[in-house]
């Protein structure tokens, strides 16, 4: 028996010992020091009156917008989230909108990358013309602070919070490709920036910021 017990509490120190260095890895923080400086500053919430739509396949409990939308129940997009939303700061004349479907990522690792996700965002600027941006982001940071550390833990959100989680797929940003209009050709880099103020198992709190730097020889 006593050699059970042995084995049972190596077992468990190992456990917590792996869950340990997940929680603090510092390898799977985030990649702030990568964040643009100057740039388009495109602003958007998170909360349901601000938003048009937002569904994924229920894997978070966080509410779909509106209550009628249906949830992504196809085996392809397991694990997505599609959202439409307003963009505030494309111009005084020219609103701005955007739609975008996050997707899990295979680079997800939790002792070197973190909770990956794939973002695609169509974004249109009323008679102006579209960008692609594809980013890769680390939601780890966020998901240990909310879903990890209240959720789970039952802890009190320490906040407000700031994450800046783009790393990728190149140098640290995300990827700008003008598709129509004025940005037809263009190209350059994105990073976005996410802010949550309170958490009580709601993003509702949650706005962000995706900042575009167009190259100076963009067409």
């Amino acid at each position: 028996m006593k050699y059970v017990l042995t084995l049972l509490l190596g077992l468990l120190l190992g456990v917590l010992s792996g869950l340990s260095l997940i929680y603090f890895n510092p390898l799977i923080q985030g990649q702030g020091e990568h964040a643009l400086g100057d740039g388009w500053v495109l602003e958007y919430q998170l909360a349901a009156s601000e938003t048009w739509l937002s569904t994924h396949d229920e894997r978070v409990e966080i509410p779909v917008v509106p209550n009628s939308a249906q949830l992504l129940w196809e085996d392809g997009i397991r694990g997505a989230w599609l959202a439409a939303m307003p963009l505030e700061g494309g111009s005084e004349t020219a609103p701005a909108a955007a739609t975008r479907i996050s997707l899990p990522s295979s680079d997800t690792n939790f002792l070197n990358a973190g909770v990956v996700v794939e973002d695609y965002w169509l974004i249109s600027v009323a008679g102006t013309g579209t960008l692609l941006v594809h980013g890769f982001n680390n939601r780890w940071p966020l998901l240990r602070d909310t879903v990890v550390s209240v959720d789970l833990l039952r802890r009190n959100f320490v906040g407000p919070a700031t994450y800046d989680a783009t790393q990728g797929p190149e140098d640290g940003h995300a990827v700008v490709s003008g598709i129509t209009g004025a940005y037809q050709a263009s190209h350059g880099r994105a990073h976005e920036r996410v802010s949550l103020e309170t958490y009580d198992g709601s993003l509702g709190s949650a706005s962000g910021q995706l900042i575009i730097a167009l190259d100076d020889d963009s067409d």
